[in-house]
């Protein structure tokens, strides 16, 4: 699916490794749930700053939650997520002055960590919450928000925050069998089907941490967070031909039509000339791409879906299905049918 935003939905590909720590701690393999949505770790190690497309990640946390049967397993990624996993925003909120005023800037340039959510924060008297607002037509796995508002709660608690800082939490997912961990985790109210996610801090537990408070490095770390946010904005072109690709591949009705340059340029405005200039000047290349695109699908296809092996040739715009066992075994080093096998 093409989001409507001018801004591709994005994470940072440190989420999913902390993700897979989590997993390894209760003896889980996570490497096949990543393939499961189109992600290799060795990949995501090399490139820790690199962003991951948000409909990965959410299909990621779905092949989490039907391996572990833990609707809650999103509160236990905290425990390996640190303030540098958020780079140099992490860094801005470490130096800030406060807490309170770390949760601002938080707030402020939360697109650095996803900006596939709209996320704000809202201050009463005694109270300050970080708000996350679901955009429309992006889907955001529930686990998601339970991790990430676990991970401000053991960085609030690293930085000094006083005990039971929280006043309570809303949280937009359904009410879930049991809320006993979520109770234990924030130790404060929570309700579900909200309609807005939103943990709320007492502002009088938030005051200054004795590690805090260096105004010349905030404001250098400040800028760096700028300038990252600035140059992830304006070099999109690959992540919306990647996801253009993805579309027109998901939208193929058993037919082996590849995408083309052309058509994807016409879709987004420009010429075939220009969008290979884009392409080599953020350092990649179309076919580079189609085959991402293609691996994702085909690894989606094959572990998610029933569908024939045939049929997943031409939905990837194979002409044939010995063309596409030749390219698959090529990306995995195994058979199509032998993947679908091994990860049964």
């Amino acid at each position: 699916m093409i989001s409507s935003n001018t801004k591709q939905p994005t994470t940072l590909a440190a989420w999913p490794l902390a993700i897979c720590q989590a997993l390894e701690a209760i003896n889980i393999d996570p490497n096949p749930l990543l393939e499961s949505a189109g992600l290799m770790r060795t990949v995501l190690f090399d490139h820790p700053d690199g962003r991951v497309d948000i409909t990965s990640m959410t299909r990621f946390w779905q092949a989490v939650e039907e391996t572990t049967q833990d609707p809650s397993f999103g509160l236990s990624v905290a425990n390996y997520v640190q303030p540098m996993h958020f780079r140099a925003l992490g860094l801005l909120m470490l130096t800030s002055k406060s807490l309170e005023s770390a949760l601002m800037k938080l707030g402020q340039y939360s697109e650095l960590v996803s900006n596939s959510v709209e996320t704000y924060t809202e201050t009463t008297e005694h109270l300050i919450g970080l708000t996350i607002k679901p955009i429309p037509g992006i889907d955001i796995h529930p686990m998601s928000i339970d991790s990430f508002f676990s991970t401000l709660l053991s960085f609030s608690n690293q930085l000094g925050a006083s005990l039971n800082a929280i006043h309570h939490v809303e949280l937009m997912r359904e009410i879930p069998c049991t809320s006993e961990k979520w109770q234990q985790r924030f130790s404060a109210p929570i309700q579900f089907s909200a309609n807005y996610n939103c943990l709320w801090f007492k502002r009088e537990k938030l005051g200054r941490s004795g590690i805090m408070g260096d105004e010349k490095l905030a404001a250098f770390n400040e800028s760096v967070v700028k300038d990252y946010i600035s140059n992830m904005n304006s070099n999109l072109v690959q992540l919306k031909v990647k996801n253009i690709i993805m579309a027109l591949l998901e939208g193929n009705q058993l037919v082996s039509t590849e995408p083309s340059i052309q058509t994807v340029a016409g879709q987004l405005n420009m010429s075939e000339r220009s969008l290979r200039r884009r392409l080599k000047e953020e350092g990649a290349n179309y076919r580079d791409l189609l085959k991402e695109a293609r691996m994702k699908l085909a690894s989606h296809y094959l572990l998610q879906t029933q569908l024939p092996i045939t049929a997943i040739a031409l939905h990837l715009g194979f002409t044939d299905t010995s063309n596409f066992s030749r390219a698959f075994t090529r990306w995995f080093a195994q058979s199509p049918s032998q993947f679908r096998q091994n990860h049964a």
